[in-house]
């Protein structure tokens, strides 16, 4: 028997972080009723929230209250372990696996059922989905406080066998801005009732679009740069029909604490500060035809840590919404850019790249 948690918290106060609150619990209720449906037997939803306790009460799930404040993940995950006597436990947050089918969760269902001694995971270094056993195994650990470092601490601290699903837009789509639930919208696989919440296509349609017929037309030439890994790297290189322009850097960045400590450095944050950031998009613009921007390696190299209202309005364009002189201004100056733009975190040049690719190529099926 394998248990199923799903973990949901409320963000902001803003307008923009509400939205994306309401988009991320429509796709948690969708992930569990297709957990269910895979055979996991025990539905449990970590909330503190009343909307959010309602909706995953409805597709079958236990409603687990949070305890710990500030919010805790391992020491959560392994107090529910305890509480509940569990040994196979799969764990998501919810904005993640909105493109999984109830048979590829079937398929780790069986796999975790199956082993003694593994972690599963989406991303072995920064993981929105981890499946474990023996979930005893939390106690050989140092619990984290996100879920993203739990593969590589139940590999490396506890001696778990680690392995990764198969990359795909399903498995690497987390959408934790707005820009990533705009994408989630033209996948084809994306459910019905995710395809019709409110996702910004007013603000972003004509970036999107641009970009999708850039990814498939030769001669043209796509910059992407942030925290880009191998395996994004790879799928680009082989499904895409223009030209890749690839800056790739600080890979692990927050796992290990880099942005925090003010050690992170990029290429491309040297030449934002010597030549500000009107040249320094006309300088990109000598490069691509069009760009997929993680900006937080930028800011981590610059020292900006905006809270997510304002680095929200920046993916979004809104310069109007930014108090912040430099941030306003590189918005400012990303919002005139002569090219199609996509700003985002590590998401946007990792789950939102391949489903934009991968719905850009279901538009045009005489390819």
């Amino acid at each position: 028997m394998s248990a199923f948690l799903i973990f949901f918290g409320r963000g902001g106060s803003s307008d923009i972080e509400q939205q994306l609150d309401k988009v991320k619990l429509a796709i948690g209720a969708v992930v569990l009723g297709r957990a269910a449906d895979a055979g996991f037997s025990r539905l449990y939803a970590v909330t503190n929230d009343d909307e959010a306790a309602a909706a995953f009460r409805a597709k079958g799930a236990a409603i687990l209250p949070a305890r710990t404040e500030p919010f805790h993940f391992g020491q959560e995950l392994s107090r529910i372990v305890h509480e509940k006597k569990l040994d196979r436990v799969c764990t998501i947050g919810a904005g993640a696996g909105a493109l999984l089918q109830t048979s590829e969760l079937r398929a780790l269902r069986e796999d975790l059922e199956s082993s003694e001694a593994v972690v599963l995971s989406n991303n072995s270094y920064s993981a929105d989905l981890v499946a474990f056993t023996p979930a005893s195994a939390l106690d050989a650990i140092d619990l984290p406080a996100t879920d993203n470092p739990l593969p590589r601490r139940l590999h490396q601290q506890a001696g778990l066998s680690s392995r990764q699903l198969a990359k795909s837009a399903a498995t690497l789509l987390d959408v934790d801005t707005p820009t990533d639930a705009a994408l989630l919208a033209r996948h084809p696989k994306c459910p019905p009732e995710l395809r019709s919440l409110p996702a910004w296509q007013d603000i972003l349609a004509d970036r999107i679009e641009a970009l999708m017929r850039l990814v498939t037309t030769p001669d043209k030439e796509l910059l992407v740069a942030g925290r880009v890994g191998a395996p994004v790297w790879t799928f680009i290189e082989t499904q895409t029909a223009c030209r890749v322009r690839m800056l790739a850097e600080e890979r692990g960045m927050q796992a290990a604490g880099r942005d925090a400590s003010g050690e992170a450095r990029s290429a491309l944050g040297f030449l934002y500060e010597k030549i500000g950031p009107r040249e320094f998009f006309a300088r990109m613009q000598e490069l691509c035809d069009g760009m997929l921007f993680d900006t937080l390696v930028l800011f981590a190299h610059l020292g900006w840590r905006p809270g997510a209202a304002e680095r929200f309005a920046s993916y979004l364009f809104m310069a109007d919404r930014i108090q912040a002189k430099p941030l306003r201004e590189f918005t400012e100056a990303a919002r005139a850019a002569p090219f199609p733009l996509l700003l985002g975190g590590h998401t946007l040049v990792s789950g939102v790249l391949w489903t934009m690719v991968e719905a850009a190529w279901a538009g045009h099926p005489e390819i």
